[in-house]
């Protein structure tokens, strides 16, 4: 069945389709219930979903305040994305004439040398000289226009919120793709670890995550509770943008006339970010999560 003919009937995510877990579901409109959920751990129950925003604004006084302009982002001024060195040439010194030896850098010798981001053997959040990054499934849900007060602006202001930030630079972004540019070439590509916020791993580097070599399920948000939900990628699980998709309006749109793709947070395989279903790609008006990654 052609997905777009579901529209008609029923303005939901799942108009259509069986493949949908039982209690989850990007919403339309009109949902309104609150999200639960556990805290020690990254899989749990599944509550309601959030409140969906419809206008993309913050919380006035927030550390991130929404653009006062009306008119939407554009995708093209995202960032490009910076690969993590993982090499680096040590000095080499020696005494004497001739001498031709030195001490090469060592991973927990607690100095941070050429190649390290960190080099503490007692910092839980040091591994294998790289420092981890945070990793979030938003705790709000939102219609297709999420990104029109800004593509990153959603992601900072719940971290700040949440105090994941406390510096005031913003540096959380979409795991989403646009028109212009995909996840991948907007996010930051760390050789070192994607943590959650109640310390369970995501996985062990992007490498990994791209790769399909998750350790989690990606659903605990910025507070720390289990939140099984929807999520607006437009991605595939290599991070390159779903092919042949308007992504929303590249995400300005929360209209019942155009589509954006989805994955779930309660999936580990490629599910998590771009469900293979008919019912996939679904409404613009529907409410999905979105994941947040720090970067760098």
């Amino acid at each position: 069945m052609n997905h777009r003919m579901c529209a008609g009937i029923v303005l939901g995510l799942f108009a259509c389709g069986t493949e949908p877990v039982e209690g989850a579901g990007l919403t339309s409109q009109d949902s309104t219930s609150e999200q639960g959920g556990a805290t020690s751990s990254g899989v749990g129950e599944s509550g309601g979903p959030a409140e969906a925003s419809t206008s993309g604004a913050g919380t006035s006084g927030a550390p991130f305040d929404a653009p006062t302009s009306s008119e939407p982002v554009d995708a093209s001024t995202s960032s490009e994305p910076i690969d993590a060195s993982t090499t680096g040439a040590a000095e080499t010194t020696g005494e004497g004439e001739g001498s031709s030896t030195g001490a090469a850098s060592v991973c927990g010798d607690g100095i941070v040398q050429d190649g390290e981001e960190c080099d503490d053997p007692g910092d839980i959040h040091c591994f294998k000289c790289y420092r981890d990054r945070r990793v979030f499934v938003t705790s709000k849900g939102f219609h297709g226009d999420w990104a029109a007060s800004g593509v990153d602006y959603w992601c900072n202001q719940l971290a700040a919120q949440a105090g994941l930030i406390t510096d005031y630079q913003p540096r959380f972004k979409p795991w989403a793709s646009t028109s212009v540019n995909s996840a991948a070439e907007r996010l930051f590509h760390s050789p070192g670890r994607y943590v959650m916020v109640n310390d369970l791993v995501f996985a062990e580097s992007w490498d990994d995550i791209v790769a399909g070599n998750l350790l989690n399920l990606l659903d605990v948000d910025e507070n720390g509770q289990t939140r099984d939900f929807p999520v607006w990628t437009g991605t595939a699980p290599d991070g390159s943008a779903v092919v042949d998709a308007s992504h929303c309006d590249n995400w300005t749109d929360q209209s019942l006339e155009e589509y954006g793709h989805y994955g779930y947070s309660f999936k580990l395989d490629g599910a998590w970010t771009f469900l293979d279903a008919y019912v996939n790609p679904t409404l613009c008006g529907a409410e999905g999560a979105l994941y947040c990654f720090e970067s760098p």
